[in-house]
């Protein structure tokens, strides 16, 4: 404390200092550790809760895997109450594979769309989506099917989809669409080349047996 003569002039200016400014000293200290001990309490609570979250997932996948579609209550709970957490998507994919299992399509669909609609995952949602185009498809809803598929735009997915639109076409009767869509598949990233030649073969077998069938009844018709 410089510009003080003496050592008793220096005391008595900190007692000074300190009468005015003590209170707001011993304040913002007490606050500064009240705001410490807080931070600590909520970050060790939201790792108790992530916890406690994950291991509900684990009783609600597993009791699912070994009682099925027996376990849906308790499922649907789970995903109702936990709704904006990862947690609740991935419960409810397992529901609708189980559905798929029991050929229980409506059901499947019913996930499948919560999820299409409600996830924020990036690298979840085609794969949902995919999955729901091929439940509609089998619910024989195929225009919704279609329309499904045409929300996915990611690239890396590009091949995945059009393969499932040939699917959906060859279950529609439409093959020339549906070699289109098998074509645009096997050119995209990532394609399944073995499979999809298989299903563009497979349709060259069927165009033989039309035509095959077209020239006996001609002859047919001849005679």
């Amino acid at each position: 404390m410089e510009g003080y003569a003496t050592e008793e002039q220096q005391v008595e200016a900190l007692k000074s200092w300190w009468k005015s400014n003590g209170n707001a000293v011993i304040f913002g200290t007490v606050l500064g550790l009240a705001g410490l001990v807080g931070f600590r309490y909520y970050n060790a609570s939201q790792l108790t809760s992530q916890e406690e979250l994950s291991a509900a997932y684990d009783t609600v996948v597993t009791e699912l895997s070994e009682n099925g579609l027996a376990a849906k209550a308790t499922t649907q709970t789970f995903i109702d109450t936990n709704s904006g957490n990862a947690y609740a998507t991935l419960t409810a994919l397992q529901l609708a594979a189980e559905a798929v299992k029991k050929q229980d399509f409506a059901e499947a669909e019913t996930q499948l769309s919560w999820v299409a609609t409600n996830s924020n995952q990036a690298s979840i949602l085609p794969i949902a989506k995919l999955r729901l185009a091929r439940v509609q498809a089998q619910l024989a809803n195929f225009d919704d099917a279609l329309a499904t598929l045409d929300k996915i735009t990611l690239d890396t997915f590009a091949s995945k989809k059009a393969e499932v639109q040939g699917d959906i076409y060859v279950q529609q009767g439409d093959l020339n669409a549906a070699r289109s869509a098998y074509e645009t598949a096997l050119a995209g990233i990532g394609a399944n080349t073995q499979l999809l030649q298989l299903k563009l073969d497979d349709l060259a077998v069927v165009d033989v047996a039309d035509d095959l069938d077209a020239a006996i009844a001609g002859e047919l018709n001849e005679q």
